[in-house]
């Protein structure tokens, strides 16, 4: 029995070995394969970090081992990746999915920086009792040449179908005909194609860009094919199936060939940024109760006439309007009837001006209009500023409705002519809203012109004030007291007075310096 359990033990022994030298046979067989196999092979955390990476990869990357790789690469997310937004579309996809495929982007050859595009693939391994990531392990294939000569069309298409945009290729013949070469399925789905081939032609497309863009969509294509330079515009798109406008991004790098220049470039839809710059451009630049110009936007509004003024010769007018007794408004019915109220102002103001005019709101009750006048002479320019001051004037005295309130209400305007050679916008400025407090002063509800002997007495008088406070500093006021006495002529009291020798004016009336303090 003995000797029957140690001839078991010695073939089961024996079994083992013989199994044990089949697996490391089988691991090394397929460390070979894996090594010698054209396509990079890796293994990487979660978070990146690359743990392996086959002979492929590492001259793929452009290193000499795989030690020397895994040492230089640290953040594969900017410093692999071309857009380090890949890496993170990336890892959405794994992680939502478990597996990516075929995903395209463009990377830098780690060690040299050359760009290259590749196409990858991978899965994540979990831990089979807790489910948690522990890794994931994919392969890396570079298709720079067939993203560049587009030797296989379906191939192709099947690899850019995840890019968000579309790839084209565009070139201007010697005779200066222009022909589409290629252009994706993600280019034909922008410019509404859907499956049917982009046109040969891309003036044929022309008419779905926006007038208004269409000349700088030519000029920087022009402009690219004969410094030879990168071509970058963004234009509007409309038409198509949906009718609907759209902002599109062309970028593309010219080559010359024995035919003539061809445009490699990716067309990308940009409407969500530009919006987003909308919607920045007017928190900057407009006011979010009236959708008007605020005041930053009104002292470019206001350059942009001067220079135009003093380039043309012609005259333009500004017009500083304060609403009367809005306060009492706003504080006896609320804000918010307050606000419907400014809105209904900022439309009736609108409607008095023409298209090359600006309306702008100053602050609480306050607008400005900059006026493009036809006059040219002092004499016309003038006589219609005044007669666009009575316009609103007119439009304001109209009724107000305000849910079931009906308010009425009138406005001061100060009016200001200008031909372009003033200091600045805020000269012009400061000038109208003297004649606005002239018009308030004499009345309210109506127009003021603006007269240079006001801003001297302004002057004068803020001088006079400058004096009066170094005056206070001083000491150098006197007070007399004057007797006064009863009918018998017995003093039954004194009135004080105040006395202020000017050092250069000498002796100041009481009533011209009494009232600025």
């Amino acid at each position: 029995a003995g000797s029957i359990g140690c001839t078991v033990l010695g073939w089961r022994l024996f079994h083992v070995k013989k199994l044990y030298h089949g697996i490391r046979d089988e691991q090394r067989n397929h460390r070979e394969l894996i090594d010698n196999l054209s396509e990079g092979i890796y293994r990487s955390l979660p978070n990146g970090r690359q743990l392996s990476a086959n002979p492929a990869l590492v001259r793929l990357n452009g290193y000499e081992s795989e030690a020397e790789m895994l040492q230089c690469v640290r953040d594969i997310a900017s410093e692999w990746y071309v857009d380090p937004n890949r890496r993170t579309a990336f890892k959405e996809l794994l992680e939502r999915d478990g597996k990516v495929e075929d995903f395209i982007s463009e990377i830098y050859r780690h060690k040299t920086r050359e760009r290259i595009w590749i196409s990858e693939s991978a899965r994540l391994v979990t831990d089979r009792r807790t489910g948690k990531p522990l890794y994931y392990e994919g392969s890396v294939r570079e298709i720079t040449e067939t993203v560049k000569r587009l030797e296989l069309q379906q191939m192709f298409e099947k690899l850019t179908s995840q890019l968000p945009g579309g790839l084209f290729q565009l070139m201007r013949r010697e005779d200066g005909r222009f022909t589409v070469l290629y252009a994706s399925r993600g280019f034909r789905r922008l410019l509404e194609h859907g499956d049917a081939p982009a046109p040969n032609d891309p003036n044929s497309l022309l008419h779905l860009i926006h007038a208004e863009d269409r000349l700088r969509y030519l000029e920087t294509l022009r402009d690219s094919g004969l410094k030879m330079s990168s071509w970058d515009c963004e234009f509007r798109i409309s038409g198509g199936m949906t009718g609907t406008e759209r902002w599109l991004r062309v970028t593309a790098s010219p080559e010359a060939t024995k035919d003539g220049i061809v445009w490699h470039g990716f067309l990308a839809d940009v409407s969500a940024r530009k919006q987003s710059d909308i919607k920045i451009e007017k928190l900057a630049f407009f006011d979010p109760l009236t959708n008007l110009p605020n005041r930053r936007l009104l002292f470019e509004r206001t350059r942009q006439q001067m220079r135009r003024c003093a380039q043309k010769g012609e005259r333009g007018a500004l017009l500083f309007i304060d609403l009367d007794n809005f306060k009492t408004l706003n504080d006896t019915m609320g804000h918010d009837v307050g606000d419907a109220f400014l809105k209904q102002v900022a439309e009736r103001l609108e409607s008095t001006v023409g298209p090359e005019d600006t309306v702008a709101r100053i602050g609480g009750d306050e607008f400005v209009i900059v006026l493009c006048l036809a006059a040219s002479g002092l004499a016309g320019a003038t006589r219609n500023a005044i007669l666009a001051a009575n316009r609103v004037l007119s439009a304001l005295r109209q009724e107000f409705h305000l849910g079931q309130m009906v308010h009425h209400t009138s406005a001061s305007v100060g009016v200001l002519v200008f031909d372009g050679n003033e200091t600045g916008p805020e000269v012009i400025m400061k000038n109208a809203d003297m004649a606005m407090y002239q018009a308030k002063s004499a009345g309210r509800n109506g127009v003021a012109l603006f007269d240079p002997k006001v801003l001297e007495t302004e002057r004068q008088r803020f001088q006079l004030l400058k004096d009066l406070r170094t005056a206070l500093n001083g000491n150098k006021l006197e007070l007399h007291y004057q007797p006064q006495v009863n009918a018998t002529g017995h003093v039954v009291g004194a009135e004080a007075l105040l006395r202020w020798n000017h050092i250069t004016r000498g002796p100041v009336a009481p009533g011209d310096f009494v009232a600025l303090s």
